[in-house]
Formats: structure tokens, sequence, C-alpha cells
């Protein structure tokens, strides 16, 4: 059975909706990419403010320590009455 031009246009016309799908698809899929981005990005933001809290909380510690080992230092080295 020969091919004919309507056949050629319907296999034509297949392969044009299934490229559209195609398309939409990957529209979605990078649409869904955009958003699961946008919201680790918010994430990593926050995470780098709590870890800067954070430091700035170890460095508070650190100093009062310090100063904690000096004043005990301090009475240790005095002397005994």
């Amino acid at each position: 059975m020969p091919v004919t031009a309507a056949d050629k246009f319907a296999e034509l016309e297949d392969r044009i909706v299934r490229t559209i799908d195609l398309v939409k698809s990957t529209r979605k899929q990078k649409e869904a990419a955009e958003r699961e981005l946008t919201f680790a990005q918010k994430q990593i933001s926050h995470l780098e403010e709590e870890i800067e809290e954070l430091k700035q909380e170890r460095d508070l510690v650190k100093n009062r320590v310090e100063a904690l080992l000096e004043s005990l230092t301090e009475l240790t080295e005095g002397p005994i009455a």
C-alpha cells in the first residue's frame, strides 16, 4: 500500500503534537526546578544568617570564658591571706 500525502501529513501532525507536549512538559519541569531553586536559596540565606548568629554567640561565650579564666588565674596566683 503506497504512502499518501494524507498519511505523511498525519505523521507530521502527530510529530508536531508530540513535540508540543514535550515542550509543555519541559516548561513545567523548568518552572518546578526554578521554584525549588528559589526555596533552596532562601533556606541557604536563612542558614547563613543562623551561622553568623552562632559565630557571634560563640565569640561572646569565648570572651566570657577567657575573662573567667583570667579571674581564676588572678585568684589562684594572688597572695594567700
